[in-house]
């Protein structure tokens, strides 16, 4: 089996993880809390961008259009997250901080999609990163209020929020060399994606495990 043939099969397994998170998700749908109910939410998109990736793959379509708009439902979903159930209050730096870069992401898709201003070939997806700085800047936020309120009982939420800011720092140094990636032709780039594969692999399994606590915990109570 060669490596680039490896990284495809564990790329199907990170989609699994996320099937079966969502299958454990559904089972306890009704014993989990709001904010798990939402990562399940979140678990959900993840999904359908999976599968319009790979059905626009199939039909050798270019599915670089599918970035965009998921950076611009991810960056809104966890605005939402963190402002709603993370963060201590509603943070309006965060809230206007977010508004900006969905502006952003909006002037990207439609320079590159829309208007064709910019050169498909030299695809650089700031939307991704602008994505990734923005969820970084709000996990960071979450430990700034609470180291200033040294009375947090809550440590789930320090998990959750420890590994978003983790797979988001990850994420974005694979992201801002994007166009050398995509267009190398040696292994490196086999090997940048893996690391990405595996890291996104792990975080869907920590969701599902996560998912998968908090419905257990709730049964075990009643």
């Amino acid at each position: 089996m060669t490596f680039s043939k490896f990284a495809s099969y564990l790329g199907y397994v990170s989609s699994i993880a996320l099937v079966i998170g969502l299958v454990i998700g559904f089972l306890f749908y009704k014993k989990l809390d709001r904010l798990h109910k939402r990562i399940l939410i979140y678990m959900a998109l993840m999904l359908a961008v999976d599968i319009a990736c790979r059905i626009l793959q199939y039909y050798k379509h270019p599915n670089m259009i599918v970035l965009p708009i998921f950076s611009f439902a991810e960056l809104l979903f966890f605005v939402y997250i963190y402002n709603s159930y993370l963060l201590k209050k509603e943070s309006k730096i965060i809230i206007g901080l977010g508004l900006l870069a969905l502006v952003y992401i909006i002037a990207e898709f439609l320079q590159y999609f829309v208007f064709n201003t910019l050169n498909l070939k030299q695809f650089q997806p700031y939307c991704k990163i602008t994505d990734n700085f923005v969820i970084i800047i709000m996990a960071l936020a979450f430990y700034y209020q609470k180291m200033n309120s040294f009375n947090e009982t809550k440590w789930n939420n320090f998990r959750l929020n420890t590994a978003i800011l983790i797979y988001f720092t990850i994420n974005t140094i694979i992201y801002i060399p994007f166009n050398f990636i995509i267009n190398e032709n040696i292994g490196v780039r086999f090997y940048i994606w893996m690391v990405n594969i595996v890291i996104i692999l792990l975080f869907y399994s920590y969701l599902s495990i996560l998912i998968w606590k908090n419905g257990r915990r709730v049964i075990a109570k009643s």
